[in-house]
This record gives structure tokens, sequence and C-alpha cells, in this order.
């Protein structure tokens, strides 16, 4: 997780930077399509953008959500061709800048031991969500994304998620169907560990969904073709 002091000091080296391109990305705008040889990093300024990747059969993966503050595109560096598309949920804006560069900036502002700790936290919660994925059945991988979703989309008690998410874009996340990501939905939503606003946000109850997924996680798991 990125600190709050190296977002800080990294949007205030972007903005200062003669180099860094800022860009209004619309809607569903692609950012930078999978298979490219795009160089750039980019910062969201305001907005919001989820990265996606296609497998070989043609099913779609949610890898990730980024907002305000948020950092991405970071896979240039490795000098391959972009295996993820990222694409704007919403009206965003973000500021670019080349892979060399970006490595050049983190250095002149002594922020390259933050970026480290950066892509160590990042590669952490990559790792635990495969663990998930081989281990956990899909409601208590739900209850992990909503919880996730919660934290990261600046959700409150009172107004929910600040970004519209489908139950595609769930499944997507989760690794399951829509209808299984419906049906478990619903179950939260009776439960009250979930509603549904009057503009069909999501409603996340924290501690009460916090407490089910605990519970959830000490009940043996019992593999089914549906999980």
């Amino acid at each position: 997780m990125v600190t709050l002091s190296f977002v800080r000091c990294l949007g205030a080296a972007l903005a200062a930077e003669s180099g860094v391109v800022s860009r209004r990305i619309a809607r569903r705008g692609v950012v930078y399509a999978g298979g490219s040889r795009d160089d750039k990093v980019y910062f969201v300024v305001a907005g919001h953008v989820k990265t996606v990747m296609e497998s070989s059969a043609g099913k779609e993966c949610l890898l990730a959500i980024y907002t305000a503050g948020d950092l991405f595109g970071e896979s240039c560096l490795s000098g391959v061709p972009r295996s993820e598309t990222a694409v704007a949920m919403t009206n965003t804006v973000i500021r670019q800048v080349p892979g060399a560069r970006f490595l050049a900036l983190m250095l002149e502002s002594a922020l390259m031991g933050d970026f480290v700790r950066y892509l160590a936290g990042r590669l952490s919660e990559q790792q635990q969500t495969i663990t998930n994925l081989a281990t956990a059945g899909c409601e208590y991988r739900l209850g992990l994304a909503l919880l996730r979703l919660s934290e990261k989309l600046a959700a409150t008690d009172s107004f929910g998620l600040t970004q519209k998410i489908s139950h595609q874009e769930l499944s997507q996340m989760v690794g399951t169907t829509r209808p299984r990501v419906s049906e478990f939905m619903q179950r939260f939503r009776d439960r009250g560990l979930i509603d549904i606003t009057p503009d069909s946000r999501i409603l996340v109850r924290e501690q009460l969904l916090r407490r089910h997924i605990e519970a959830c996680a000490t009940v043996p798991r019992v593999k089914t073709v549906a999980s």
C-alpha cells in the first residue's frame, strides 16, 4: 500500500516535472491496450481506472481498480508489451511520464525506496489474491472483494461506494459467474451485510461483513463445481 506521504510527494514531483503530460480520459476510454508497447507510468489525479486482462479463451478478469493518488502502469518498466488493458471507469484525469524518466525522477526526489516498498506491497496483495482463488470459496472471495472496494472507493455507511460496480465486474474480480455473484449479493443483503442505494451503488457494512467473512474462514471448505 502506498503511504500517504509517498502519494503526496509523488504527486508533487509529477506536478513539477516538465516531462509529465496531463490527460483527460472519457468514461470507458482506453488509457492503454493489452499487447501495446506503451512505455508510460500513470498517476490518477481524479476519477477511476480499472485494469483488465483477457484469457486465451476470451474470458475477462478485472485485475485492479485505481483512484485518485494511485499509481498504475508500472509494468512498462519490465520492457515487454502490456499484458493488461487500462480503461477509465469515469471521466478521469491522469498524469503520464515515460518509464525511464519516471525512474530518474524517483532517484532525484529520493522516492526510490518508497517506490520499491510500494511494489513489494502490491506483490504481496497479488499473492494473497492468488492464494484466495486457489483455496477459498467464492462467497468468501466476494466478501473480501467488497471490503477492498469499500476501503478503496471511500465508502461510508451513508453513501456507499463512490463508483458503481456491476455484478459482472464483481464476478471478474472473484473468479466465478455473474449469477453466483448475484446469489451471494442477495444473501449478503438479507443478512444486513450490504445494501443498495437508490442510485444503485453498493453500501458495505464493513464491520458486519468483516465478521461474516472471518466466520466463513473458520468453516472447512467443501469443494464443489460451483466454487
